[in-house]
């Protein structure tokens, strides 16, 4: 004797969408907005112009973006250098190419400042933002 049984479900996108798991949805923002918050902490801060100029585009809520033009070198940690003189200060011809030199970042505002900012956070507390972001899925999305 077999039994048959009939499951009828919503495709998987809704459900994602329903759940504010899927990429514009609640779930995301919180995730990117919880990364955004904790992220400063690994960035490098004297001025704190960097930080400053971190934000999330209304265009994709996966994304931080850091708008200073000396962000990329920052975030890799390597001393960038133009490209004909190879000056780190000379700006005259536009664009700069990295070295091996490494950086040596200030930590008297943020003590665990240095390069790869994400994957510095994630190592140090991606059990905790995991947490959190269970807890605001249980949750359907909301606060």
């Amino acid at each position: 004797m077999s039994t048959k049984v009939r499951v009828e479900m919503k495709p998987v996108g809704v459900i994602l969408a329903r759940l504010g798991v899927d990429r514009n949805g609640r779930v995301q923002r919180f995730l990117t907005e919880t990364v955004n918050r904790r992220i400063t902490r690994y960035m490098p801060y004297r001025t704190g112009a960097l930080i400053k100029l971190k934000f999330i585009p209304d265009s994709d809520p996966t994304e931080i973006v850091v708008n200073a033009p000396y962000a990329r070198y920052q975030y890799y940690g390597k001393l960038w250098v133009d490209h004909i003189t190879g000056s780190a200060f000379s700006p005259k011809y536009g664009w700069k190419v990295p070295t091996n030199i490494p950086l040596n970042y200030d930590k008297f505002m943020n003590s665990r400042a240095g390069p790869f900012w994400d994957r510095r956070l994630m190592a140090a507390e991606r059990d905790a933002i995991v947490q959190d972001v269970q807890e605001r899925i249980k949750r359907g999305g909301r606060s």
